[in-house]
């Protein structure tokens, strides 16, 4: 009787541990819509870090101000495969941005991403 429970707890656990693996690795569609919006703002703030790095943007709509969180790739991607640094989007640049927009919240997945200079970070819109 105690080995066949052993039998069953064996079993079960690698499962569970798959599960939260599989889980935990999701995609866009989730979080944000197949909806593309442009905003246009300010960076107040640039995080490389993973799962996925990150710029916060100040956008005025309405006479108001509105911090909407851009989401981008790994920044090991953007560092390895597109040169990113730290220092390739300061406070206070100008930046306009196209992506999937967030289900929920002032957000997007960034498809384009272009600096004031016309300079494009992000380009990975279909012609």
């Amino acid at each position: 009787m105690v080995s066949r429970a052993l039998l069953v707890i064996s079993s079960a656990l690698p499962l569970c541990l798959c599960s939260s693996i599989a889980r935990s690795h999701h995609s866009i569609g989730g979080e944000f819509d197949t909806e593309t919006v442009t905003v246009n703002g300010v960076v107040t703030e640039l995080r490389l870090i993973n799962p996925h790095a990150f710029i916060l943007v100040d956008v005025e709509a309405d006479g108001q101000t509105e911090q909407w969180m851009l989401t981008m790739g790994p920044a090991t991607k953007l560092i390895r495969g597109s040169g990113w640094t730290p220092d390739i989007l300061q406070p206070g640049n100008k930046v306009s941005a196209t992506g999937r927009a967030a289900r929920e919240g002032k957000g997007m997945y960034i498809v384009e991403l272009i600096k004031e200079d016309g300079t494009a970070l992000i380009s990975s819109l279909e012609e």
